[in-house]
């Protein structure tokens, strides 16, 4: 909903860069539910792309997980980018776009 924030939480844990090096690489924060876990501090843009995702989790649940991942195999399977084009992180992006137009706009 646009103006509305939605209720979140922000872990930041700099250990979990180390982890991410090891199985996801270039990779920033994780949501799981309403609680985002980041290697560093997010910026409005970043945080508004996280924000998007707490949005999916509290619109599908727990199928949040096979329809995103379903999402990523129907992407790859029609010559598409599994992550960037996958329609959540699309959306996800717009959010963070939609920030920065915002922070300029300020």
């Amino acid at each position: 909903m646009a103006g509305s924030e939605e209720r979140h939480t922000v872990y930041v844990l700099p250990a979990l860069r180390l982890l991410g090096r090891v199985f996801l690489t270039d990779w920033l924060a994780i949501t799981i539910g309403n609680r985002i876990f980041a290697w560093r501090p997010l910026d409005a843009p970043e945080l508004a792309h996280e924000v998007e995702h707490v949005r999916q989790w509290q619109r599908y649940g727990l199928l949040f997980i096979p329809r995103y991942l379903r999402a990523s195999w129907r992407t790859r399977r029609n010559g598409g980018r599994g992550y960037l084009d996958n329609r959540f992180e699309v959306v996800a992006r717009a959010a963070a776009e939609a920030a920065k137009l915002r922070a300029t706009q300020a």
